[in-house]
């Protein structure tokens, strides 16, 4: 045998052994799916750790938070969770179920706040170094990418120069990342005055609408959590300001805001709440709040009727007042995605979903998601 024959033989078999490991991985729209990593600390059937995750539903799964330390570099909020329990590793197995997810690792989150990200931005040395450790640590764990979810520039501690900050923040990040084949996507409020939209979206890979909490825990009235009326509009600002349709991902919320009513035969939207709201799922342990799995259970055990309006949903019972998403209104939303070209979905979050099915299906508001969008 020739050596260009043997050649050819041997090209041949190592096309044939990458088409055979090469995943066929297109879809028509994202879904991405958030993994709150302190749900590993709930009890019973509210625990949620990586072995609950199912990545066939989602084509990106985030893994939150990390934070930045004292040196302001990217570092593990909760080292018990993410290493000593082995969440990071557990997260970079979910590849081994299904070779085409992307993992990614958030940074930031409420509960961080904006000060020591406002710090770390406005200045060019810090900027590189936080960069040049987010690359380091990504790929030590074996992430995809990066989401960063400050919350928010210029507000909760930040300073006015924040949107520039944040600019030079996000361009700095891509720099580092891009020519790995990582992806940078950033997770944004509703409200596009803390952005210089047109210029991050000419950077960043996704952007994460958090289209959610219209009606905030300490509101004084009932209220809608994500009505499609307001989303609407503020998605229309987003993409007149420069950002593309189709990197625009929309925010779904798997949990409800829960409200005491001041009078429980005014129980409608606008109704008067008292202020100390006692509320709460059992197993997520925190007033004013319900995962989806916990309103099923709530409306399975008490009186009452689901209200669906505006593509979300409303329910009283008592001086109990909820508002949250369902199957009907999660479809609603998506309709809307695919009808304006939207990039896909965001959800917040897996734990909250009723992922172990004990009201029917499991993942019944993801399943819709995915299904409504890449079926």
């Amino acid at each position: 045998m020739t050596y260009y024959k043997l050649s050819c033989i041997v090209l041949f078999f190592l096309i044939l052994n990458l088409q055979s490991v090469k995943p066929d991985c297109e879809h028509k729209k994202e879904v991405v799916c958030y993994y709150a990593s302190w749900a590993l600390y709930r009890q019973d059937e509210g625990q949620f750790t990586t072995d609950n995750i199912d990545p066939t539903l989602c084509t990106n799964i985030i893994y939150s938070f990390a934070g930045l330390d004292i040196n302001l570099q990217l570092a593990s909020l909760d080292p018990n969770a993410d290493i000593t329990q082995g969440g990071f590793y557990n997260f970079s197995q979910i590849k081994e179920q299904n070779p085409c997810v992307r993992i990614t690792l958030a940074v930031g989150g409420w509960n961080e706040g904006s000060l020591k990200y406002s710090i770390m931005a406005s200045d060019e040395a810090t900027r590189e170094a936080f960069a040049e450790n987010a690359l380091k640590f990504i790929a030590y764990y074996g992430f995809d990418g990066l989401d960063l979810d400050w919350e928010y520039p210029t507000a909760r501690g930040g300073i006015a120069d924040d949107k520039a900050n944040f600019n030079s923040l996000l361009q700095t990040l891509k720099d580092k990342l891009s020519p790995w084949g990582l992806t940078l996507s950033i997770a944004v409020s509703m409200e596009d005055s803390y952005y210089d939209v047109a210029t991050i979206a000419q950077i960043v890979d996704y952007i994460h609408i958090m289209a959610y909490d219209v009606t905030t825990a300490d509101s004084k009235v009932t209220g809608l959590l994500a009505p499609l009326s307001v989303i609407t509009k503020k998605v229309e600002a987003w993409i007149k300001n420069g950002a593309s349709a189709s990197q625009l991902i929309l925010g779904i919320p798997t949990y409800a805001r829960c409200f005491n009513l001041a009078n429980p035969d005014n129980s409608g939207i606008g109704a008067k709440v008292v202020s100390n709201t006692t509320c709460g799922g059992i197993w997520t342990d925190q007033n004013g709040f319900f995962s989806y799995y916990e309103v099923l259970e709530f409306i399975d055990i008490n009186c009452g009727e689901e209200v669906l309006t505006d593509s979300n949903v409303y329910y009283s019972c008592v001086d109990v007042w909820m508002t949250y998403d369902n199957k009907q209104s999660v479809s609603s939303k998506c309709q809307y995605i695919r009808d304006t070209k939207l990039g896909g979905a965001m959800l917040w979050s897996l734990d909250t979903d009723d992922f172990g099915g004990l009201y029917g299906d499991k993942y019944p508001l993801l399943s819709t998601i995915y299904s409504s969008l890449n079926s």
